[in-house]
């Protein structure tokens, strides 16, 4: 269960990440379809944790426009 106290640890207030991207093929193959990209973010650090999500816990992504707002589940 997620730390009651929804503030990050004081040494880890902010990151940054850069938004990558991927090929999909399109399924089948033989459509000749062109790949799509799609955006990805990676996540992954000890400030996570500190943040108060822990490993297997579910969280609920709330979308904006131009932000992203991850909470525990």
């Amino acid at each position: 269960m997620a730390n009651a106290n929804h503030k990050a640890a004081a040494g880890f207030p902010e990151r940054s990440v850069k938004v990558q991207q991927s090929l999909r093929q399109a399924w089948p193959s033989h459509l000749n379809k062109p790949p799509k990209l799609y955006p990805w973010i990676k996540l992954s650090g000890l400030w996570i944790e500190h943040a108060g999500f822990l490993p297997g816990q579910q969280v609920r992504i709330t979308v904006e426009h131009g932000k992203l707002i991850i909470t525990a589940a």
